[in-house]
């Protein structure tokens, strides 16, 4: 565990650097891929500590986020002046449903002018974007993995994020008996319920490393970031190393 948390500490520091170029070159998706990054890197600071503390159905769970990120800004590269507006102003769907939400739970007592603009706003996404019921993309993050930006490889493995790391990890996060697996301890055929926090883990941070260094290597290269490629080497030999 010891070397698996200093390479989730190059992995910050790699993915900071990152950040800083891309803020440098001053374009919308420059601007997204570093904010992508940047809470990409917080979800492993969360996994990492989690995963040390034997939380790791949690540290599966934040995970997760860094998976999606890395998806999601795969295919927002494939078309970022039509899917960059798409992906921030989906967020006026979000504050409409909860403030719906909130304004039923006070008895409709929310400033009705605030409520209208929310509305207003909510509506004309929907409008402009049908199939927004469903995510800000209007299609499955499957089918978002499969068009990412890049080689028939890259997108491979995008799709692999998907179906293996992105599949553990929804297993660990939603209702289910994969997540309840987190609470046992023992012989597989006979095991016993555990209170509290199990074994340390390395695997959600590898897991994590894994996403976030697809995430790393999409930036540099739609943002044209050059002098990166002995740092990527790097953290690929810190995955191989952190995976024996």
């Amino acid at each position: 565990m010891t070397g698996v948390v200093a390479a989730s500490n190059e992995y910050l520091a790699a993915t900071e650097a990152i950040i800083d170029a891309a803020i440098a070159r001053r374009t919308d998706f420059a601007r997204l891929a570093a904010t992508c990054l940047a809470r990409a890197a917080q979800s492993l600071m969360s996994v990492t500590h989690l995963a040390q503390l034997g939380l790791i159905g949690d540290s599966m769970s934040v995970a997760r986020t860094i998976v999606e990120l890395t998806i999601d800004l795969g295919y927002i590269a494939t078309d970022p002046d039509r899917l960059i507006p798409m992906f921030i102003d989906y967020a006026h769907v979000r504050n409409w449903e909860l403030a719906q939400a909130a304004d039923r739970l006070h008895g409709g007592t929310f400033n009705r002018d605030a409520m209208q603009v929310l509305r207003e706003r909510h509506e004309t996404y929907v409008e402009q974007n049908p199939n927004s019921d469903r995510n800000w993309a209007g299609r499955g993050l499957r089918w978002r993995a499969e068009r990412v930006a890049g080689t028939d490889a890259t997108r491979a493995q995008h799709v692999q994020l998907y179906e293996l790391l992105y599949a553990d990890m929804c297993g660990a996060s939603h209702s289910g008996y994969t997540t309840l697996k987190y609470t046992l301890v023992g012989e597989p055929n006979a095991p016993t319920i555990h209170f509290g926090p199990i074994e340390p883990d390395s695997n959600p941070i590898m897991l994590a490393f894994t996403a976030l260094l697809n995430m790393i290597k999409t930036t540099a290269e739609r943002c044209e970031l050059e002098g990166f490629e002995d740092r990527f080497n790097r953290l690929n030999q810190l995955l191989l190393d952190a995976g024996r």
